[in-house]
């Protein structure tokens, strides 16, 4: 099968690329391998000094790669030269920090004198998605390589100029020939890869159906996995909330990225005694979005991914208006082009529709009220998804209770979720499991050695 980049504004192909063969795959694992072995040796001061030169090209080359982004999924301009900065700000985060996470470190034992050292585990295998096409890859690629492992990249079929994008700019940095390799293989070569004896360690960004069969086929090959799955965030306002900064916070977080994320405020929970104020304020703001060509500057909604998708919405809008919710926004695809889906609102949405039941990658939007703290808590919980919460409120002792008993691996107060290199970021239930970011981000591909001398 050949790779195909078409850009969702136009439907134009941008350019298509060859499916490598089960040999030159081969050829890759095998050259990699042997690559980490000189790559594990290189001092954890060289490999933090490539990472950062790294982190200066994504910030001098940005416009290009932001194009690359936005001519490929969709994403409005600014948002995707936001994608590249926080792209540098995480390699720069773990190339000025790396030393220290990695550092080993004496531990107390009946065991005589004992330490723990942190060892590359080897090859770090990478399935990533579309959505954020440049910052999910570095998240994982960054402190897998600094901790001196080697990365394979199997990015989403529909984004492969970015990624040669960055496997082009891991070289330009500096780093060693083969040490990060972009595949563009298929579904059945990634079986491939997840059997070699080679590859140590997975790490899944993407759907529940993708994460399903490769936490299975990385089961039965014992591989370390990491997942970051789907999500289906609640966006909680209650009574005393700042209403104007929270509605700011909700219209940002759900429609961003055309409303195309796994943490964004995808359900919406306002307390009945601000029910209909807080209904107005966000209408207002959600109304002056604008929507059109992603690569002008002045455009905050732009196509969804592919027609597929837009037919997905389309189905969980009406099955949803079907069980008794009311459209109060939008509602319909739009006629600008064939991939886009006006931002749209719901009202008096039953529980068990699937706008509240399903991950939702659009533009669209349940509403819900609630009375009290027990009847919130029970219907937030009540998914199968656990990745990110936002909560609204200036009650300290509501917010000490909700960060205990929302489940989830993520609540903000007073903003919309999002991730931050300095924060682990992943989720429990069918959100996943491990965590990215941060030290634990670090040590998800380390090996925890155990010292001791008698």
């Amino acid at each position: 099968m050949a790779y195909k980049s078409i850009n969702p504004y136009t439907g134009k192909i941008n350019k298509t690329y060859d499916q490598i063969s089960n040999k030159e795959l081969e050829n890759i694992i095998f050259s990699t391998s042997r690559a980490f072995f000189k790559w594990r040796r290189v001092s954890i001061e060289n490999r933090q000094e490539l990472l950062l030169k790294l982190a200066d090209l994504f910030e001098i080359e940005k416009d290009f790669h932001a194009a690359t982004i936005t001519s490929e999924m969709g994403k409005p301009i600014d948002q995707a030269i936001s994608e590249v900065e926080k792209t540098a700000l995480a390699c720069r985060y773990y190339a000025e920090r790396a030393d220290e996470f990695l550092k080993p470190r004496k531990h107390l034992s009946s065991s005589g004198s004992s330490l723990i050292r942190y060892d590359p585990l080897g090859i770090v295998f990478a399935i990533m998605p579309w959505n954020f096409p440049y910052w999910q890859v570095v998240r994982c690629m960054a402190p897998a390589l600094v901790a001196g492992n080697c990365v394979l990249l199997k990015h989403a079929s529909n984004v492969p100029q970015c990624a040669e994008n960055i496997e082009n700019s891991v070289i330009k940095a500096g780093f060693p020939v083969d040490v990060f390799k972009n595949l563009f293989i298929d579904h059945e070569q990634v079986e491939l890869v997840l059997e070699s004896e080679h590859v140590r360690s997975v790490s899944l960004t993407g759907s529940n159906t993708a994460g399903e069969k490769v936490a299975s086929q990385a089961g039965s090959n014992i591989k370390k996995l990491v997942l970051e799955l789907g999500g289906n965030d609640a966006f909680i306002v209650f009574n005393d909330a700042d209403l104007e900064k929270a509605a700011e916070a909700l219209v940002y977080g759900r429609f961003q990225n055309t409303g195309q994320s796994c943490i964004a405020s995808k359900r919406l929970f306002i307390h009945e005694q601000v029910f209909s104020e807080f209904i107005s304020l966000i209408t207002g703001r959600i109304k002056a979005l604008k929507a059109g060509n992603p690569s002008k500057h002045d455009i905050f909604i732009g196509p969804l991914v592919n027609k597929s998708a837009v037919s997905e919405l389309e189905r969980q809008v009406k099955q949803t208006v079907a069980m008794g919710a009311e459209i109060i926004l939008g509602g319909k695809a739009r006629q600008e082009g064939e991939c886009f889906f006006e931002p749209t609102v719901l009202v008096n949405v039953s529980f068990d529709s699937p706008l509240a039941r399903e991950e939702v990658f659009g533009p669209v939007l349940p509403v819900f009220s609630f009375r009290n703290y027990e009847e919130l808590v029970c219907r937030v919980n009540d998914s199968r998804f656990g990745l990110g919460c936002s909560v609204f409120t200036n009650d300290s002792k509501l917010m000490e209770q909700l960060s205990g008993d929302i489940d989830t691996g993520t609540i903000v107060f007073n903003s919309f979720t999002r991730s931050d290199p300095a924060l682990p970021f992943g989720g429990v239930k069918d959100s996943g499991y491990g965590r990215e970011l941060s030290e634990y981000g670090i040590l998800e591909f380390v090996n925890i050695k155990t010292v001791s001398i008698f």
